[in-house]
């Protein structure tokens, strides 16, 4: 198996109080702004992982998991709260857990 993960955690900026990622929402042609700060994906192969990373990152963390348990996808989401992160991650990828 191989692991990936994508995220704005680095590469990202700040203008009038909010955050942009360097991550570009297809759907829109603008950076994304929700909270998901990072995914990391478990797949069969690098360039699998690495696209599912960057996908699911586009799509926010509810939509995120919601793919990803729909498509048994092994996924790890980074979550920005107000109270810091929080660590969700489908059920797929429980079994890489301990």
């Amino acid at each position: 198996v191989a692991v990936a993960t994508s995220g704005d955690y680095r590469n990202y900026f700040e203008a009038g109080g909010r955050r942009y990622s360097h991550t570009i929402d297809p759907r829109t042609g603008s950076p994304v702004t929700h909270a998901l700060a990072s995914v990391t994906v478990i797949a069969d192969s690098c360039a699998y992982a690495d696209a599912l990373a960057t996908a699911l990152s586009v799509l926010g963390p509810e939509q995120a998991l919601q793919v990803a348990e729909r498509h048994a996808i092994a996924a790890m989401l980074i979550v920005r709260r107000d109270a810091g992160y929080e660590t969700i991650h489908s059920a797929t990828f429980s079994k890489y857990l301990d």
